[in-house]
C-alpha cells in the first residue's frame, strides 16, 4: 500500500484582511458614474412622459373645442358677418353672432386675444371652451347652393383654425352648414 504525502503550503507572510485604497477609490468612481447616467436616465423618461402627458390632454382639450364648435355652427340659421377665405376673421375681429333652430338663446363664438381663450357666450353667458391659444382664424366659403335663388350666395363652409401655445400644434376643422344660410356680407 502507498501512502500518499501532501505538501503543506504555508499561508503568505502577510494576511489581507479587507480593501486596499485603491480599491475603495475605484469602486466609488463606478457608483458614482452608474448613479449618474441612471439619474440622466430617469430623468429623460421622466421629462418624456410628462412631455407626452401634456401633449395628449392638451390635443384632446382642443378636439374637444373644435366638436363643440362644430355642434354650435353645424345647425347654423342665420350668422353674422363672417369674412370669406381670402379674408379670414382673425384675433382683432373674432366674434361672430349666430342663431339655429336647435340650440335656444342668442349664441356667440368668442375669440378674446389679450386672454388667448375661445368661448361660447349665450344670452350674455359666456363659457370658456379652451385657453392657451394663438393664431386663431375663423373663415367661411360662399357659393351658390340654391341654384333657385338667380345667383345669391350661401355659406358653403365655416373652417375654424387656431394653434394651442403649450403644445404648439394648430388645429382646424371644416364646418357643413345643414341649412341654407344666406351670405351675411351682401
Amino acid at each position: 500500500m502507498t501512502k500518499l504525502s501532501f505538501i503543506k503550503i504555508q499561508p503568505s507572510i502577510r494576511a489581507q484582511k479587507g480593501f486596499t485604497l485603491v480599491e475603495l477609490i475605484v469602486t466609488l468612481v463606478l457608483v458614482g458614474i452608474i448613479g449618474t447616467f441612471t439619474t440622466l436616465f430617469m430623468y429623460t423618461g421622466l421629462n418624456g412622459y410628462l412631455r407626452a402627458k401634456d401633449t395628449s390632454e392638451g390635443a384632446l382639450k382642443a378636439q374637444i373645442a373644435l366638436d363643440r364648435i362644430s355642434l354650435e355652427l353645424k345647425d347654423i340659421t342665420a350668422i353674422d358677418a363672417i369674412t370669406p377665405k381670402s379674408n379670414p376673421i382673425t384675433a382683432a375681429d373674432s366674434n361672430i353672432n349666430y342663431s339655429t333652430n336647435t340650440l335656444p338663446g342668442s349664441r356667440k363664438i368668442i375669440y378674446d386675444d389679450s386672454e388667448k381663450e375661445i368661448s361660447i357666450d349665450v344670452d350674455n353667458l359666456e363659457n370658456v371652451l379652451l385657453d392657451g391659444v394663438s393664431n386663431f382664424t375663423m373663415t367661411a366659403g360662399y357659393k351658390d347652393l340654391n341654384y333657385y335663388s338667380g345667383g345669391e350666395l350661401e355659406v358653403e363652409y365655416i373652417e375654424v383654425s387656431f394653434t394651442v401655445g403649450d403644445i404648439e400644434r394648430s388645429f382646424s376643422t371644416r364646418i357643413f352648414p345643414r341649412n341654407m344660410v344666406d351670405d351675411p356680407t351682401s
